[in-house]
Formats: C-alpha cells, sequence, structure tokens
C-alpha cells in the first residue's frame, strides 16, 4: 500500500482537525490532503513520473509535507536534502538520486538554480521568484488526485546520511518500511488523534522525518513544524500549542536546561523522547526534574527507519542508561562478537545486528556499501529459516537479563590500548561526573608504545588534572585519559552529533 493513502484516510476520518502548521500558516487534515492532491497533480502536468526522485531542499514547514506526500501519492520518490551541506554535496546527492526536480525556499532559489546535475528539470521555489512557484502549481491543480499503487516492498522515500566518514549513502526505505515504523511507534507509545506534537528536529533527517512526521499521519495527530531550533521559540510553541510529545536531540535539551522554563506552562507536556546520540544520566534527571516527565531513551538508525528499540511509557522496568528492549514487533535483535561472528550471551558484548520490517533493503546506488551492511546470519532457533539477511549496525552494545539494551560504543570509536579495549563512552559518561564539564569526547590517537593513546577533549571550567584527579577510583587506570585538551567548543556533525572524525584530525 501507499503509504500516502494514511493521509487520505486521516482526512475521511476527522477532516477538520488539526493536521500540521508552522509559524505561519496551520492547515486542517482535509486541507492538508487537498494541498497534497494539487501537488501531485502539478507532478503529473509537468511529467514527473511514478518512481522519479523528487528533492525537497526545504526547512521544516507545511510546504515542506505537502510537497513530501504529494511526491508520494503520485508515486514518485520523495527525499530531503540536509540544508547544512554545502553546494558540492548537495550537487552529489542531487546527481546520486537522479533528481528530476527539486523543492526548495526562497532564501535558497539562486543558489538552487547554479546546481547542474544530469536529470534535474524541474526547479519549485516557494516563496521565491526563480522556477515555478510552489503556491501557484497548488493553486492551479487544485482537484482530487487518485494515489498512485504502490506495494510494500517499493521504495517510499530516500534518506542521506551526513556522511562523516564519505560521501553521503541514500538510505532506501520502502513503503512498508514506513508503515512498520509509524505503527510500531504509535503502538509502542500509545499515541492517538489527541496527541499533539513539535517537530523541531529537521525532516532532513530520519529524526524530524520518522519519529513524530510519518506517524502522527497516520495517528490523525496534530504536528506543529519550527524550521530551526530556538530554544524560547520552542518551548513557547509546547505551551502554546499544548504539545504533549516531543522529539529532542541530547543538545536541544542541555539548551533547555541551560535556559530553564520559568515562565512556560508545559502542563501539557507527558512525555519528552531523547535520542541521537548519548547522554549523561545525570542530564537526562536533570531534565526529567526540571520538566516534571518522563524522558524515554530509544535506538534507532537511517537504516532502520528509525524504530529499533525503545522504552515506553509506563513499562514495568526503566534502567538508566538503557535503550529499552528491542521492539519486538518490527525487529529481532541479534548481537555477535566481530571477530568470531558468533552470538554472544547475556551482558556480554557484541555488534548490534536488526532484521525486520523496519530495516531498509539497502544503500541506494552501492552495492559495496550494502555488502558490507547487510549479512548472513543465522535465524533465530524459533524461526522456520535458517538464515536472515542481517544489519549491521556499528554499535557495540549487550542484553542484559530483563531483556534491556545497551549501546556501549561505535565499533569504529573503540580503543585498543596497551592490550585493553577502551570504550569511549564508558570513559566520557564517567568524566560527566566530574563538577564543570560541560562536554567531553574520548578519541584514540597512534602510540609507538601502545598502540593507540586514549585523550579526552574537555569543554567546561575544569583542567586536566582535575579531571583525572576525579576519574581515579572510578574507572581502571588504563581508561584513563593520558592527555587531555580543554577546548572552547566540539566540532558537530549536521546531526549535531560529536565529530570525532574531526578531533582526530585536529589532534594531529
Amino acid at each position: 500500500m501507499n503509504f500516502a493513502n494514511y493521509l487520505d484516510g486521516a482526512a475521511a476520518e476527522a477532516p477538520t482537525d488539526l493536521a500540521v502548521t508552522d509559524p505561519n500558516r496551520d492547515l486542517t487534515y482535509e486541507e492538508f490532503a487537498a494541498e497534497t492532491d494539487a501537488f501531485a497533480n502539478a507532478l503529473v502536468d509537468l511529467g514527473v513520473d511514478a518512481g522519479d526522485r523528487v528533492a525537497l531542499y526545504l526547512p521544516n514547514s507545511t510546504a515542506f509535507v505537502t510537497a513530501y506526500f504529494g511526491a508520494m501519492k503520485r508515486g514518485a520518490i520523495p527525499f530531503p536534502v540536509n540544508m547544512r551541506f554545502e553546494g558540492p554535496e548537495v550537487e552529489y546527492v542531487l546527481d546520486d538520486a537522479g533528481a528530476r526536480m527539486l523543492v526548495t525556499v526562497g532564501q535558497f532559489e539562486e543558489h538552487a538554480a547554479s546546481f547542474e546535475t544530469d536529470a534535474l528539470e524541474h526547479l519549485v521555489v516557494a516563496g521565491g521568484d526563480r522556477g515555478h512557484s510552489f503556491s501557484s502549481l497548488v493553486a492551479e491543480h487544485a482537484g482530487p488526485h487518485e494515489v498512485h499503487p504502490r506495494k510494500n516492498d517499493e521504495l517510499a522515500e530516500l534518506v542521506y546520511t551526513s556522511g562523516t566518514t564519505g560521501r553521503p549513502k541514500g538510505v532506501k526505505h520502502t513503503h512498508g518500511n514506513l508503515s512498520a515504523n509509524a505503527h510500531g511507534l504509535v503502538n509502542a507509545m500509545g499515541w492517538t488523534s489527541r496527541e499533539t506534537t513539535l517537530t523541531v528536529c529537521p525532516c532532513f533527517h530520519v529524526s524530524g522525518l520518522n519519529v513524530t512526521t510519518t506517524p502522527f499521519v497516520v495517528a490523525g495527530a496534530e504536528n506543529h513544524f519550527l524550521p530551526t531550533w530556538d530554544v524560547d521559540t520552542a518551548l513557547s510553541t509546547i505551551a502554546d500549542r499544548e504539545v504533549t510529545y516531543v522529539f529532542l536531540i541530547p543538545t536541544m535539551l542541555i539548551d533547555v536546561l541551560n535556559t530553564g522554563v520559568e515562565g512556560y506552562d508545559l502542563s501539557a507536556l507527558e512525555t519528552v523522547g531523547v535520542g541521537g546520540s548519548p547522554m549523561p544520566r545525570e542530564r537526562i534527571e536533570a531534565a526529567e526534574e526540571l520538566l516534571g516527565v518522563e524522558l524515554l531513551e530509544g535506538y534507532g538508525m537511517t537504516e532502520t527507519t528509525p524504530l529499533a528499540a525503545i522504552n515506553r511509557p509506563g513499562q514495568d522496568v526503566y534502567k538508566a542508561g538503557s535503550i529499552g528492549p528491542p521492539a519486538l514487533e518490527v525487529v529481532d535483535v541479534r548481537i555477535e562478537d566481530p571477530e568470531t561472528r558468533e552470538e554472544v550471551g547475556i551482558d556480554e558484548k557484541g555488534e548490534l545486528m536488526w532484521h525486520g520490517d523496519t530495516i531498509t533493503p539497502g544503500y541506494y546506488r552501492m552495492p559495496e556499501k550494502n555488502a558490507e551492511a547487510l549479512v548472513e546470519r543465522p535465524a533465530p532457533a524459533d524461526r522456520d529459516a535458517e538464515t536472515w539477511t542481517w544489519l549491521r549496525s556499528g554499535d557495540i552494545g549487550r542484553m542484559d537479563a530483563d531483556g534491556m539494551l545497551f549501546v556501549e560504543d561505535r565499533i569504529d570509536d573503540m580503543i585498543i590500548s596497551g592490550g585493553e579495549n577502551v570504550y569511549p563512552r564508558e570513559v566520557e559518561d564517567a568524566i560527566y561526573g566530574v563538577d564543570g564539564v560541560e562536554e567531553t569526547a574520548v578519541v584514540g590517537v597512534p602510540d609507538d608504545r601502545l598502540g593507540e593513546r586514549v585523550v579526552a577533549f574537555l569543554v567546561g571550567d575544569v583542567t586536566g588534572d582535575e579531571v583525572a584527579a576525579g576519574l581515579r577510583g572510578t574507572i581502571t587506570d588504563y581508561k584513563i585519559p593520558r592527555e587531555f585538551r580543554v577546548v572552547d567548543a566540539l566540532p558537530k556533525t549536521s546531526t549535531q552529533k560529536i565529530d570525532k572524525v574531526a578531533l582526530r584530525e585536529r589532534y594531529d
């Protein structure tokens, strides 16, 4: 089934309910569905066919979701473009995807008009002067549009990774992936049409697109978009719109902690989801106390659409630092030793591997990467098949006796120092327990004697000697960094994760 059918279903069930807003517009489900129909009609008129790729170089907005679902109704394949990409990176993803249309806003129209790729034929601009006017296309093509039939295993969207270790990779999501992810989240979180969310994580990342935007259409619920992160605007929107759920990345939550919530009525807020990168337990507890709600950690990646593991409201057991149990409604997890490829036991560390309905069928036009990431391994003993295709996550994790998962680190980040394995995340968690540390990152650098030496970068009113003293007795001696560097700020990727590749290069 075409995933866009869920939008028409929500519009038929509750046409006058508020669907999506941005700072300039409110759309009911009836209006939202009508505008997506009109955009789909415009695509037909412009010769955009089913299966063609439509690039969305847009901030979070009603224009974004109208173009996204409109393209999907046509049977085309929408894909958001990271708005933090530089020109050559944008051109690369447009060319890699073979985009026939680029939809953008007036702020970027001159930049967008300079892109040159073989397949690109149409430029559509919301609030600008170049190319086709987005608003005019929608107004001039009003009328119903029959949703193009799609099968569950057919491609629905592409989401490009940020490309910190190479070219951005286009992750394929099928209509079945989107449906499984949306239903899995709606059921796990208990969302209904009475829910209200704020989407402030960018929709060019899977967190903005598939944690709230697509699931909330399935729920027939209300979604408020902000184009950029501003802590005061976000808190005002949560208060004014009576938001019940919001998903934030750790840097956003830290901004909330630093700003405080005095003067904002957040009484409607019930749950805050947090993910995207590790967050120290002390910060999570402080945010829960400040906001007076549960903070629920989960786990996902672009390749899992992203639902893979999740802590749920009201579950029997919460454990500090746990990403929750696997979302068994949609996935199975395997944890294996990266060297022996044998499955590990309870509380033993290994690579997290995933199989199930939310797992990508692969990367777009990257057979070598697919061969590395998607591997054959034994299926669980209680299943009919002997082997399954499993997604290698690149994350080191473990499962405890209660079935709770913990992510220890990235395989690529693990440091081998003097023959001992050092997991940077464990060291970072210990460093966060030292007063004065605002942010930290631990990396391994080459060392003639040890192979790799543990180095910690620190942000805050603190010295390396103070941190070293605070670590003694909390972690094993060989895990204590041999060197500390206090810096003004840590480099971040476009997803606001700490860029450890850049840190290693900075050290050199």
